[in-house]
C-alpha cells in the first residue's frame, strides 16, 4: 500500500497569552494520499486554519505553540526541521493559498515580480533569469491570465483575478501539496465556479495533493475525496465523500451543519440551526465538547468521547456510536439519515392575495456616478414593486448595482432620475424634515456587523441610539426598557446589555444591527448581505429571526445577496441584476424551477450544492468577469459573455417581456418562445 504524502498524528496546538491559554487544536490525526483532496469543514473557531498554519509552521512566534504530536511530509517530521530547512519546504514542496488575496499580495510589486520572487527563492532547477521569466508566463497562462499583464499591479485586477494570481504564486514551484484556506469566500458565485474549476483542473493536470479548508459543504462535495469535520479543535468525523454525504450514520454536529443550509431545490418553512454557539476555547467543557449543544446528550458525554470506526474509511468521535454504550443499540433515526435534501414541505392552503397598492415601488430609477468625463451606470432604469409583508430578493455579481439600488431607494444616495414611491408617494421630492420623518419607516441592515457598529457604544446604547435621535420616548428609562425588549426579540441575552461589539461574535453583532433597525417600528427594511459573513449555523439562526420578525410585524424586505440558496429560502420574488439593469424578474419558485435568461441559468448552475448527484455535474462557467458600464455600449450588456449571443444583441437593448405568470425576461433569444 502506498504511503500517504502527509500524516498528522495527535496534533495539539495552543495560543498562549498573558491571561489565557487558547486550546486551538486538540489531538487530531489524519492523512493525505498522493493526488487526493481532503476537505476540512467546521464553524469559525473550529481550528481549521490553525491546523493549516501548523503544517506550514507559520504559527505566530510569540503566542502559537505546537505542544504535542507529529506532522510527517514524505516521511520527514516537519516539526523537527530547523527554520532554514522549513523555508526550503514552503513554496517548493508545500504551498498555501490564503483566504484574502488583497492582504496576500504586495501592493507595490507587479504580479510578475511576486511570482518570480517565489521562483528565485526556490530556484531548485537553477533556472536562468530568462527561464524564470518564461515560467512566470507559463503559470499566468495556466491560471487564465494573459502574460501581457505581468507588469500590472494587484489593484488593477478584480477580486477573482487576484485570487488567480495568488494561486499562480502557489503553483510556480510545482509543489506536491497545496493548502487552500477558504480560497473562494470573498468571490461571487460565478467567479467562485471559475476558480474551483481551475483548481480541479490543475489538481488533475499536475497530480497535486490538496487540503481544502472551507465552511461551504457544496464546495466540499464538488472538489474533495475525503471530508474531515472539526469542532472546537477536535476532529469529530472523518470519512470518504460518500460516507459523509450518502452514508447511514453521522455525528450530530455534522447533521446540524447540513440542516443549517438553505437548499436550492427545496423551500423549507424554517431552517434547523444548531442551538447555542461554539464553546470558549479558553475554557472547553469537560468530556465531549459538543455535548452542551447536542440534542442527544447523555451523562456519559461528560467523559471524553471515543473514536468509533463505522467502516474502513469512516470514523466518528461520539459516545452514541460506542459499542459499550447501551444507547448505541437504540440510535435516533435522525442519526441514521443521510444529510440529503429534505422532503417537500406540506403545501399550505392557498390564501387569496389582497390586490392593494405596493408599499415600495420604483419607476425608471437611475443612478449614475460621474467619473472624469464619463458616467458609471450603477443603476439603469429599474422598475420594481414590493407588496406589504413580502420579500423581494435582488441577486447578481459584485458590481452589478445591488447595494446602490438599496441605498438609492432609502435616499442614502441621490437618484439621477426616476421615482421611488412609498405607499404611492414619490419620496425623492421630500424635503429634509419630511424625509427625516420617513426615515423612521425605512431602515437598513448592513453587510458587515462589525464596521457598522460604533466600537465605543455598548449594546444597549447602540440599540437605543435611533430612539434617542428620533425622540420616540419621553424618558431614558422607557428607551432602556424598549432596548432590552428588542434584545429579547432578536435573541440577545440580557447579560450583554453593557457589552461592546469587540466582545461579541459575528452572529450576535448582526443581531444588534437587526435590533437597531427595527427599534423605530419601520415598515420597510433593506437587508444588504446580512448573512454573508456568518457561519452556516449562525446564518440559519439569523434567517429564521428575520422571517419571524417579518411575520410578527408585517415587515417588507428588499433582500440583497449573492447567495442563491439564501435568496430562494427567504424571498417571495427575485430580481436578477446585471450591470445596473434587471435581466429577469419572477416569483422565487418560478425563477429557480424555470430560469430563462442565460445569465440566470449560469448563476444557478455555478452554485456548488451539498449533494453528490448535483455537485459532481459539469459546472457552467461564465467566461470573463463583470465590468462596470462606463458609457455602456449599445446592445445587451451581457452579450460579451453570452454563448447564445446574436447579431441583434450587439445592436439593440432588450426590454423586459412578460412570458407568462409575471415572469419577466430581457433577452432576444426568447422572442420566438414568447407566450401571448
Amino acid at each position: 500500500m502506498e504511503k500517504p504524502i502527509l500524516s498528522v498524528n495527535n496534533l495539539n496546538v495552543i495560543y498562549k497569552t498573558r491571561k489565557f491559554t487558547v486550546n486551538a487544536v486538540n489531538d487530531i490525526s489524519f492523512s493525505l494520499n498522493k493526488k487526493e483532496t481532503i476537505g476540512i469543514v467546521g464553524e469559525t473557531g473550529a481550528g481549521k486554519t490553525t491546523t493549516a498554519l501548523s503544517i506550514m509552521r507559520l504559527l505566530p512566534e510569540r503566542t502559537g505553540r505546537i505542544t504535542g504530536g507529529g506532522i510527517h511530509f514524505n516521511g520527514d517530521n516537519l516539526l523537527s526541521l530547523t527554520e532554514a530547512q522549513m523555508q526550503c519546504v514552503r513554496g517548493a514542496n508545500i504551498a498555501m493559498i490564503f483566504q484574502d488575496p488583497m492582504t496576500s499580495l504586495n501592493p507595490v510589486l507587479t504580479v510578475g515580480e511576486q511570482i518570480s520572487e517565489a521562483l528565485v527563492l526556490h530556484n531548485t532547477g537553477n533556472r536562468s533569469p530568462q527561464q524564470i521569466e518564461k515560467r512566470v508566463d507559463e503559470v499566468l497562462t495556466l491560471v487564465g491570465i494573459s502574460p501581457s499583464r505581468k507588469k500590472d499591479y494587484p489593484h488593477q485586477f478584480s477580486g477573482g483575478m487576484k485570487q488567480r494570481i495568488v494561486i499562480a504564486i502557489a503553483l510556480a514551484c510545482e509543489p506536491s501539496m497545496l493548502i487552500a484556506d477558504e480560497p473562494t469566500t470573498a468571490l461571487d458565485v460565478t467567479i467562485q465556479a471559475q476558480v474551483l474549476q481551475m483548481i480541479r483542473d490543475l489538481r488533475n493536470r499536475l497530480s497535486t495533493s490538496m487540503i481544502m479548508i472551507t465552511h461551504d459543504l457544496g464546495i466540499v462535495a464538488q472538489t474533495c475525496d475525503t471530508v474531515a469535520v472539526m469542532y472546537a479543535g477536535e476532529l469529530i468525523e472523518i470519512g470518504r465523500i460518500a460516507d459523509i454525504f450518502t452514508g447511514d450514520l453521522h455525528h450530530p454536529y455534522s447533521l446540524g451543519l447540513f440542516g443549517s443550509i438553505p437548499k436550492m431545490r427545496e423551500k423549507t418553512e424554517r431552517l434547523t440551526p444548531i442551538p447555542g454557539l461554539m464553546p470558549d476555547p479558553t475554557c472547553l467543557p469537560a468530556g465531549c465538547h459538543f455535548s452542551p449543544r447536542c440534542p442527544y446528550r447523555m451523562d456519559v458525554c461528560n467523559t471524553p468521547a471515543p473514536t468509533c470506526k463505522m467502516n474502513e474509511t469512516h470514523q466518528i468521535r461520539c459516545h452514541l456510536f460506542a459499542k459499550e454504550s447501551l444507547v448505541s443499540m437504540h440510535l435516533p433515526e435522525s442519526l441514521k439519515t443521510s444529510p440529503a435534501l429534505p422532503k417537500d414541505r406540506t403545501q399550505e392552503s392557498a390564501i387569496e392575495e389582497k390586490h392593494e397598492a405596493p408599499l415600495i415601488q420604483t419607476l425608471g430609477l437611475k443612478k449614475y456616478f460621474r467619473i472624469k468625463n464619463s458616467y458609471l451606470h450603477a443603476v439603469d432604469d429599474i422598475n420594481l414593486s414590493i407588496s406589504r409583508g413580502k420579500t423581494l430578493g435582488v441577486v447578481g455579481e459584485s458590481g452589478c448595482g445591488k447595494s446602490t439600488l438599496g441605498r438609492v431607494i432609502l435616499r442614502l444616495l441621490k437618484a439621477t432620475a426616476g421615482e421611488v414611491r412609498f405607499n404611492g408617494e414619490n419620496i425623492l421630492g421630500y424635503g429634509t424634515q419630511k424625509m427625516r420623518e420617513m426615515r423612521r419607516k425605512m431602515q437598513i441592515i448592513l453587510q458587515d456587523p462589525y464596521s457598522s457598529l460604533n466600537p465605543r457604544m455598548s449594546v444597549v446604547e447602540t440599540i437605543a441610539e435611533y430612539m434617542i435621535v428620533n425622540k420616540t420616548f419621553k424618558t431614558r428609562q422607557e428607551i432602556f426598557n424598549r432596548a432590552v425588549k428588542l434584545m429579547d426579540t432578536v435573541g440577545l441575552a440580557r447579560r450583554y446589555v453593557n457589552s461592546y461589539p469587540h466582545e461579541l461574535d459575528g452572529g450576535r453583532r448582526q443581531r444588534i444591527g437587526i435590533a437597531r433597525a427595527i427599534s423605530l417600528d419601520p415598515e420597510f427594511i433593506v437587508c444588504d448581505e446580512p448573512v454573508s459573513a456568518l457561519d452556516v449555523s449562525i446564518q440559519a439562526q439569523i434567517l429564521n429571526l428575520l422571517m419571524d420578525i417579518q411575520k410578527e410585524h408585517e415587515l417588507t424586505y428588499l433582500f440583497i445577496t449573492h447567495d442563491l440558496s439564501v435568496v430562494k429560502h427567504i424571498s417571495d420574488e427575485i430580481l436578477v441584476m446585471y450591470l445596473g439593469q434587471c435581466v429577469e424578474h419572477a416569483a422565487s419558485d418560478d425563477l429557480f424551477d424555470s430560469p430563462m435568461h442565460p445569465y440566470t441559468k449560469a448563476l444557478l448552475s455555478a452554485v456548488p450544492e451539498p449533494d453528490l448527484s448535483a455537485s459532481r455535474r459539469e459546472i457552467s462557467v461564465i467566461r470573463g468577469e463583470i465590468t462596470n458600464p462606463i458609457d455602456p455600449p449599445v446592445g445587451c450588456r451581457f452579450a460579451a459573455r453570452c454563448d447564445s449571443c446574436r447579431d441583434i444583441c450587439r445592436s439593440k437593448d432588450p426590454q423586459l417581456v412578460d412570458y407568462g405568470n409575471k415572469h419577466y425576461v430581457a433577452c432576444f433569444m426568447l422572442q420566438n418562445y414568447r407566450v401571448f
